[in-house]
């Protein structure tokens, strides 16, 4: 079983990281959080921690975060796209235009995959994680409204998209993030055809509310957008058993991605605290059969002032279930 990291915090957190030592612990890839506004500017420094990160052996993954406001919906992740293209945001079923670009929009989806291409050029990477891509939901109000959107609806349904959100709305939304991520995924491989697109749905939230989310995995595996299947174990925060949370989910995706022959890699929360259990979660996951676990993250785990400690223990297990 190969055991990943992911490093958030952007830039501040990849200039404090020595990949070597990542690599000497066990670690065998690294997800780096690529943020909009961040890329703007301090794109050269990711490039040459990617580089550093491969040097040392480990597969570098780009997560790229606020571009839009359409992955990763930390409503804290700021987006100078949506500041200064509000007529490129999504409408609610209120009427109104929420701080989100709309996947459907042409001037966004061009925007998008000009920086995607941007940055699998400069990161030289194994691949990209697309981190809970949704549209807008909150309140009982939902996006997207635009003309584009009514215009796709429409040409599917022939028939005006509804207000209510309906089961024929939520497949809408469904399959517009995913001919989304489509055209993103064509954007890296138009760089390297060799780049794999992971997509990691929204954990907790049900589809109808995310638009992709966890309770609705069969289709993501059908997407041909998809190449990995991500997902995520909440265990601790849902106040579940660990090892009945860690197997059902990891089942479950295998079911609806090994069907089409594709990867599946399991994320886990981790740190050095024991309510965490995270050299046992390692061997559940192992004996579970999980290929590729993912340790989210850098912040709680390595960057832990109890990390000096926990660390022989954690390389040891590492090296146990590898």
């Amino acid at each position: 079983m190969r055991i990943g990291l992911s490093i958030g915090g952007g830039v501040s957190a990849m200039e404090q990281i020595e990949p070597r030592d990542l690599a000497a612990d066990g670690f065998g890839s690294v997800f780096l959080a690529c943020y909009e506004d961040e890329m703007r500017w301090h794109a050269q420094t990711a490039a040459d921690f990617s580089r550093a990160c491969q040097a040392a052996g480990l597969e570098v993954y780009v997560v790229p975060l606020g571009y839009g406001k359409v992955m990763d919906p930390d409503p804290s992740t700021e987006s100078l796209y949506v500041r200064e293209h509000r007529q490129n945001c999504q409408i609610d079923s209120r009427g109104r235009r929420v701080h989100r670009a709309c996947p459907n929009n042409p001037a966004f989806l061009e925007w998008f995959s000009s920086n995607m291409r941007t940055l699998a050029w400069l990161l030289e990477c194994t691949g990209f994680l697309w981190d809970e891509p949704s549209l807008y939901f909150a309140r009982g109000a939902w996006a997207c409204r635009c003309r584009w959107c009514q215009r796709l609806y429409f040409a599917e349904h022939q028939e005006q998209l509804p207000l209510e959100l309906t089961a024929e709305v939520a497949d809408f939304r469904r399959n517009s993030l995913l001919m989304f991520l489509l055209a993103a995924a064509a954007a890296i491989q138009a760089v390297d055809r060799r780049l794999v697109s992971c997509l990691m749905p929204a954990s907790s939230a049900s589809s109808r509310e995310a638009g992709i989310a966890a309770d609705a995995l069969r289709p993501l595996g059908e997407s041909s957008s998809v190449d990995v299947l991500s997902v995520y174990v909440p265990w601790q925060s849902e106040n579940r058993d660990m090892e009945t949370a860690l197997r059902a989910t990891y089942q479950e995706a295998s079911a609806a991605a090994g069907h089409h022959h594709k990867d599946v890699i399991v994320w886990i929360g981790g740190s050095p605290h024991p309510r965490d259990r995270l050299l046992e979660a390692l061997q559940v996951s192992r004996d579970a059969g999980v290929g590729h676990l993912v340790i989210a993250g850098h912040q709680t785990l390595t960057a832990s002032v109890a990390y000096d400690r926990f660390r022989p223990s954690l390389s040891r297990m590492i090296e146990d279930v590898g």
